[in-house]
């Protein structure tokens, strides 16, 4: 590692969903229902949308517009620079649990994750992955543990953390539209993976959620390093950001999830890890 942690921004309840967008920083405060931009320069973040109870995954449409994970209703909400809001896409007549994590591509293609099961009661079982495109819905993928994090290896593959099965799938999609798991990467017992990124050379950054780390994975050889250990914290995302995306961003919390509405433990920290992230 090049340097060190640093806080940059506090009192937050359970912040995921880090996306670096011109220029700032964008996040899901996720069991407070809100979506934050951020002012890393000054410490400062902004409310830009309320979406209670749960919010998670961030993308943007080619036109500006936010899309934002409304995971109890199970739906995808689209939300333009003056606030107002429409439903994208409705998933909650395919979904018994909630919806998750998202990956919107460049041209709004939206591949969003569901539970699949109740975590807190549930025995993990396989779930599905959903892809909105060109206002068609379909599930492409319905082998997936737990589908969270989730971003793009290169034009024609990208990895999503299956954060129950304690494993990444590379998933392959072609110009004639189909989608299938091309590779698993088994990582430690007990990672749970949940957010993630990939950096300019193609390892992919995982936030171990219960690991108390940041693994490094090299996805041609399956190499798992521990790249950065956070003590005594729940880690659960992270994305590069800055001018030229050269810090990592990452997103902690108490792994008490009721604690968090009660004590604000979130936080975003920066590091420089020697690695730039992708555009």
């Amino acid at each position: 590692m090049k340097g060190e942690l640093a806080t940059v921004l506090t009192g937050l309840a359970f912040p995921e969903s880090l996306r670096w967008h011109r220029g700032e920083l964008w996040f899901s405060d996720v069991l407070a229902g809100k979506v934050y931009r951020a002012n890393i320069g000054t410490g400062e973040y902004f409310e830009f949308a309320s979406i209670p109870p749960v919010v998670s995954g961030l993308g943007w449409l080619p036109n500006g517009d936010l899309l934002a994970v409304d995971c109890e209703a199970r739906s995808v909400l689209s939300i333009d620079s003056s606030g107002m809001r429409s439903v994208y896409v409705d998933i909650s007549g395919f979904w018994e649990f909630p919806a998750n994590d998202m990956l919107v591509d460049e041209d709004g293609t939206s591949w969003i994750g569901s539970y699949g099961f109740n975590p807190e009661t549930g025995t993990p079982k396989e779930s599905s992955l959903a892809r909105y495109k060109g206002g068609v819905l379909d599930f492409p993928i319905d082998s997936l543990i737990f589908p969270n994090g989730m971003a793009r290896v290169d034009e024609n593959h990208f990895v999503v953390a299956e954060t129950f099965a304690d494993r990444l799938a590379i998933i392959k999609t072609d110009s004639g539209g189909d989608v299938r798991v091309e590779k698993r990467i088994s990582l430690p017992a007990n990672s749970t993976p949940d957010g993630l990124t990939v950096d300019e050379q193609g390892s992919i950054w995982v936030a171990s959620a219960y690991g108390e780390a940041i693994l490094k994975v090299n996805p041609v050889s399956g190499i798992v390093e521990r790249a950065i250990e956070i003590k005594g914290r729940g880690v659960f995302d992270c994305t590069f950001g800055g001018p030229e995306l050269e810090t990592l961003f990452i997103a902690v919390s108490d792994v008490d999830e009721s604690k968090a509405l009660i004590n604000f433990p979130g936080e975003i920290l920066a590091i420089s890890v020697g690695v730039s992230g992708r555009e």
